[in-house]
């Protein structure tokens, strides 16, 4: 069985880069196909790992 990312993570902005990341691959391929993380840019990279705190956030809250 598969260990919870989130719950196991010892590195938190390892963490935050991997959900940012992954939830820009689920959201532009979508819209205009496969487009890189690393080609995102500054200004999408900033608000997709905001996305992803708030995401991790939303996950862990009691």
């Amino acid at each position: 069985m598969p260990r919870c990312r989130i719950c196991t993570s010892n590195d938190e902005a390892a963490l935050i880069e991997h959900l940012a990341e992954k939830l820009w691959d689920s959201r532009i391929e979508r819209l205009e196909g496969p487009w890189a993380w690393k080609d995102a840019g500054a200004t999408w990279q900033a608000a997709f790992r905001e996305m992803a705190v708030a995401a991790r956030q939303a996950l862990t809250m009691d």
